[in-house]
């Protein structure tokens, strides 16, 4: 998924660019600004070590989300959390259950309201698993009632048990520019993923060089062609009389 291709990842020329997000990044995606300066804020779909939307979500107990798929390669080879560098365990991740729409729009479970980068979203755990909420929902029917029964699941919680996924006031949580493996310009791909980024690019400089072949050779025949055609003659030319 990343720019013009179908890989699912991004490299870091490609995150730092203007258009580094798709039509899918939700809305307000891209630059914005904070105290007057500008940044990036990661969608909250987005996985935030691939930076592309996620399709199997886990979050850390700050409320960090990755896709399983890109998070276990990372802690397998590094052990840290790529975004603070602080020690992270598989085990500690936490698997985060999304509602969707019939528009396959990520939703709050109970009013059915569309999430987006605007949108107050918490979870709330379970011990290895939670479910995701608007905050609005979680505040209204259940902190302010006294209801402390998971609105889905009927499990019991505590506050505690509440993650902060995106909070709309706090848009710099999610600023790009503060994730430590994007500042340290270290790699998020997999062995294979560096294969295919490698072959890749490979390919790409075979077949600039081979049309340049091409090109050069159909220019030859051109001239050829035409110096068959029209035979050069020799003329002395003569001043005027």
């Amino acid at each position: 998924m990343g720019k013009g291709t179908d890989k699912l990842y991004i490299t870091h020329s490609e995150w730092s660019s203007n258009d580094a997000y798709s039509a899918s990044a939700g809305s307000n995606a891209g630059k914005e600004k904070v105290d007057g300066a500008s940044f990036k804020r990661l969608p909250f779909n987005f996985c935030a070590v691939s930076l592309q939307p996620f399709a199997h979500p886990v979050c850390t107990s700050a409320g960090t989300i990755f896709d399983l798929t890109n998070i276990l390669p990372w802690l397998k080879k590094h052990g840290t959390n790529p975004i603070d560098g602080a020690p992270l365990k598989s085990s500690e991740l936490i698997k985060l259950t999304f509602a969707k729409n019939d528009d396959d729009e990520y939703v709050d479970p109970v009013t059915y309201k569309v999430f987006t980068d605007n949108t107050h979203i918490v979870a709330i755990r379970h011990g290895t698993t939670a479910n995701v909420f608007a905050w609005d929902t979680v505040e209204r029917l259940n902190i302010k009632a006294k209801n402390w029964q998971d609105l889905v699941s009927d499990e019991e919680f505590s506050r505690a048990d509440i993650i902060t996924l995106q909070d709309p006031q706090n848009i710099g949580a999610r600023d790009l520019s503060s994730f430590k493996y994007l500042k340290d310009g270290v790699s998020t791909l997999t062995p294979e993923q560096e294969a295919e980024r490698n072959a890749s690019v490979n390919a790409e400089a075979l077949g600039s060089s081979a049309k340049i072949l091409k090109a050069k050779e159909a220019v030859a025949r051109a001239r050829a062609s035409r110096d068959n055609a029209n035979p050069a003659t020799s003329t002395t030319l003569k001043p005027p009389a």
